[in-house]
């Protein structure tokens, strides 16, 4: 399973049960600390970032062997894009992860997302927290049902093996009475939550090419046109 090859952990989470399993099973990265989230904090202390090409493309491939942890902050917020030619412009987000992805997919417009001032992976912890920001915002539904996406500006599941996060949340929003978890995903990191009891109260949606276009796209291999003459 991946791991990063670099860690910079935020002093204010040092301590957090999360941060300490994430190193735990990461003993090979390397490790820095900050004070601060800052962008430009994260870039200079980093070493792979710091010694990266300039270039913006070059600088994001770099960064996805880099994971800042960060404390939970703003996790729990509503998406809102002001703009009447989008259908869904407002959503409730989870953010466990950003950018929290390290495929490489050409087509995923996660790729240039955030990415050019935030190059690195960045996860949540101080998941007790968090789970005060879920349950404020759905004291505030008023009972109405509210759908956190979490697959927003992340894959659900690829930082499963390290996080534990939808092991943690999954069995929250099954004891909610208005909160449902979507999870979006590539990855079939699912060993830990196959058993949890879910109450139909988490959604998770597998995103999935034809054989044509994996092909097409896969690493290293030949154009779509020569595989098949």
């Amino acid at each position: 399973m991946w791991k990063p090859k670099e860690i910079i952990v935020n002093n204010k989470v040092k301590n957090d049960s999360t941060t300490i399993h994430i190193l735990q099973q990461c003993k090979d990265s390397l490790v820095s600390y900050v004070n601060d989230g800052k962008p430009t904090t994260i870039i200079k202390t980093s070493k792979i970032l710091s010694n990266s090409s300039p270039k913006m493309l070059d600088k994001i491939i770099a960064g996805k062997d880099v994971l800042y942890i960060a404390p939970a902050e703003k996790a729990v917020d509503v998406f809102t894009m002001p703009d009447d030619r989008m259908l869904c412009p407002h959503f409730d987000r989870l953010k466990l992860a950003s950018n929290g992805c390290f495929y490489k997919c050409d087509w995923c417009y996660l790729k240039l997302t955030y990415r050019a001032a935030f190059p690195y992976i960045c996860v949540h912890v101080e998941y007790d927290k968090i789970e005060k920001q879920l349950t404020t915002r759905l004291s505030n539904a008023n009972g109405t049902p509210v759908i956190f996406n979490s697959g927003e500006l992340a894959d659900s599941l690829s930082l499963e093996h390290l996080t534990g996060a939808a092991q943690y949340f999954i069995p929250y929003f099954a004891k909610s009475a208005n909160g449902y978890l979507f999870m979006l995903t590539k990855n079939d990191n699912v060993d830990g939550i196959l058993n949890l009891n879910h109450n139909q109260h988490t959604i998770i949606a597998w995103s999935i090419n034809n054989e044509m276009i994996s092909r097409k796209y896969e690493i290293g291999a030949p154009t779509f046109e020569r595989r098949i003459k």
